[in-house]
């Protein structure tokens, strides 16, 4: 009886649970009446019904679990359907603004090719004397050094100048294009708030060859207040030219609200951040960003060149007697030649602080500082304390020199002058404006202006820079916070870009250059080991020169080398968008094992990463790219353009290289490494 009890206990709680035998699956079912059927003796089956009822009860909780479940998802979808509706909603909203945006910038396309066609047109009726007045710039008046150099090169190669003067119109032209482009600035602005984000982020380079970038900024800067939350929230993007967006319209729409992220923006290692938060700075005013700390940006400013126009600017409206000896400073000494306003606007800020204070005023014509200094002044120059003002002589510097003698000389001053600078900036000035001179060719001789061991000693005075940059000894990364450490990598990117400019100057002309394996140690094992972006984007065309250095010069990578720089470089190539000079970089040193994201490249949006992938290919010599160069030499748009042959020129190019190596006795021109490319960044 106590049995039969039992049994009938566990039966009538499997049916308060809500479940019974007959309830549940088949399986489980006939599994069950197998065994209470097998088991004869009452206390074996009452032992089977406890298990049977044990196992039932954790079915009906596990069912009643889900339920709940299954009840709390149903619940949850019901509370965020009109969230869910909303973002389905926003994302439409944003499919379509992009659309807009796209529409917008397609018009742009279209204006832009049909001003490069009219100008096209214009230059070919020009005279030979014209366009090497409009080539030679502002100093080229008739008869000058730079209009004899300009005729010299229009006189060899017409179409190459013309293309680097794409876009050149008479005024009145010039001006109907630029109205029609404002208009479509406009339209940009008028989309608000919502599309800053896809508009400050339009920074590639092919946004920039087509005018994106520009119209972007503009576009930003003419928003209402909406727009400052989210261009305050861009300050902090590791992109740099996004960061150039964001902060020139920051400095237009002077909101307060951007103060703070301004202020920070004062230290920003770009000169356009920098400027423009000057501007943003000046346009808010003492009474929000403090009258102290205003003026001392300012002066600061004074510093950079970058930042030297707003900063005099700056200091006019709201400077204090603190400011009048820096003023004074580039009043005096200022070198730019054909710049004389700099130095008259100086003076014109001083005596502007000097009427707020009531002091007497010093009145001053603008021809008063016509005169230009003299060669021994920009010598002086270019050694004072103030960095902007040795910047402007040392560009000032490179223009001056006529014959080989005045070369040398400036060039051993230059030299000198690498060994004791501690401005980036400067050093990086210095850099090119030895370039210039390294590279050309004498009329009378094969060598360059510069003499070998001039070459050789401006090579020893850039890696004398890097191995006192402590560069090594640091870990740096992209968004450097201690001023010290982001000096020492700025310096030390100038080097770098200064031992190569040398480098090749030197294989060009066939200059053997000692210490050669010491800058490839520097190379390998502190620059492209850095975190910094900087200094492994300056080491790309390094590297690619010295893959292509003949043996006169010195020795090119090893085997192993190359092995080891294709496993630091080739995941870099995984970004969306890998650095044309990265892709140069790789086909230099890299081999068949990169060559299929190569060819996915032939692919992508940005014309120079298309003509990079392509030279690329040709150099690494994969035939497993031929279809794709050969269709993109005969349909890519991209032609003839910013003085260069384009993406079809370089497919055809690398065509025919991939060809040669598979019929040894096509002969291919050679190449010189640079080839007139345009620089990147």
């Amino acid at each position: 009886m106590a049995q039969q009890s039992l049994l009938l206990a566990s039966k009538r709680r499997m049916r308060i649970e809500g479940i019974g035998v007959a309830g549940c699956p088949s399986k489980l079912r006939n599994r069950i009446t197998r065994l209470m059927g097998n088991a004869r003796e009452p206390r074996v089956r009452l032992r089977y019904t406890w298990a049977i009822g044990l196992v039932l009860a954790a079915i009906v909780g596990l069912s009643t679990a889900s339920y709940k479940v299954a009840g709390v998802q149903q619940k949850a979808k019901d509370d965020a359907s009109g969230e869910t509706k909303q973002l389905i909603e926003s994302g439409s909203v944003q499919d379509s603004l992009s659309k807009q945006i796209a529409e917008i910038f397609a018009k742009a396309d279209k204006l832009q090719e049909r001003k490069r066609q009219r100008s096209r047109e214009y230059l070919a009726s020009l005279t030979d004397e014209e366009l090497a007045r409009i080539y030679a710039g502002p100093p080229g008046a008739k008869g000058s050094f730079a209009f004899d150099v300009a005729l010299r090169a229009v006189k060899q190669d017409r179409k190459h100048v013309t293309g680097r003067l794409h876009g050149k119109l008479n005024e009145e032209e010039r001006e109907a294009f630029r109205s029609e482009r404002q208009k479509l600035i406009d339209e940009l602005a008028a989309l608000g708030a919502k599309a800053v984000p896809t508009l400050a982020t339009r920074t590639g380079y092919d946004y920039m060859r087509r005018g994106h970038f520009g119209m972007a900024s503009q576009a930003l800067s003419r928003m209402d207040r909406t727009a400052v939350e989210p261009l305050i929230a861009l300050m902090d993007s590791d992109n740099g030219f996004v960061r150039i967006n964001a902060a020139y319209a920051l400095s237009r729409l002077a909101d307060p609200r951007a103060k703070d992220v301004l202020l920070r923006a004062v230290d920003d290692a770009y000169g356009p951040v920098h400027s423009s938060a000057l501007t943003g700075l000046i346009e808010l005013g003492p009474q929000v960003v403090g009258s102290s700390a205003l003026v001392a940006h300012l002066i600061d400013g004074l510093q950079d060149r970058s930042c030297l126009s707003e900063s005099i600017r700056g200091l006019e409206r709201y400077g204090d007697e603190t400011a009048i000896e820096s003023l004074g400073v580039i009043e005096r000494f200022w070198p730019g030649r054909g710049q004389r306003d700099v130095r008259y606007r100086a003076r014109q800020a001083i005596n502007a602080i000097l009427r707020r204070a009531g002091k007497a005023v010093k009145e001053v014509r603008r021809e008063d500082y016509s005169t230009e200094l003299s060669r021994d002044e920009l010598f002086a120059a270019a050694e004072h304390s103030n960095a902007a003002i040795r910047w402007q002589a040392v560009e000032q510097l490179a223009s001056h020199g006529r014959d080989y003698s005045e070369y040398n000389r400036i060039a051993l001053f230059l030299v000198e002058r690498i060994k004791q600078e501690r401005d980036p900036m400067v050093l990086q000035c210095i850099a090119q404006s030895l370039y210039w001179p390294m590279m050309q060719q004498r009329k009378d001789s094969p060598e360059s202006f510069i003499s070998p061991q001039n070459t050789q000693k401006a090579f020893d005075a850039f890696l004398s820079v890097l191995e006192k940059s402590g560069l090594r000894a640091r870990k740096v990364s992209a968004r450097i916070q201690d001023t010290t450490t982001a000096k020492a990598v700025e310096l030390s990117a100038a080097a770098i870009r200064g031992a190569g400019n040398a480098l090749d100057a030197a294989n060009k002309h066939g200059i053997r250059l000692e210490r050669i394996e010491r800058f490839k140690t520097i190379l390998r094992m502190w620059s492209l080991s850095s975190d910094d972006p900087e200094l492994r984007f300056v080491s790309y065309e390094p590297i690619a020169t010295i893959a292509n250095i003949t043996p006169k010069t010195g020795k090119s990578w090893s085997p192993e080398e190359r092995e080891e720089l294709q496993q630091q470089l080739a995941s870099l190539l995984d970004s969306p968008t890998p650095d044309s000079l990265l892709i140069k970089c790789l086909g230099h040193v890299g081999d068949e094992r990169i060559a299929p994201r190569m060819i996915e490249l032939l692919g992508h949006d940005d014309s120079y990463i298309r003509r990079y992938a392509a030279g690329a290919l040709g150099r690494i010599g994969d035939p497993r790219a031929l279809p794709a160069l050969e269709h993109l030499a005969e349909t890519d748009p991209v032609q003839y353009e910013e003085g260069v042959f384009h993406v079809r020129k370089a497919a055809t190019e690398a065509v025919a290289k991939i060809k040669a190596k598979q019929e040894p006795d096509v002969q291919i021109e050679g190449e010189n490494i640079r080839n007139g490319e345009k620089r990147s960044r």
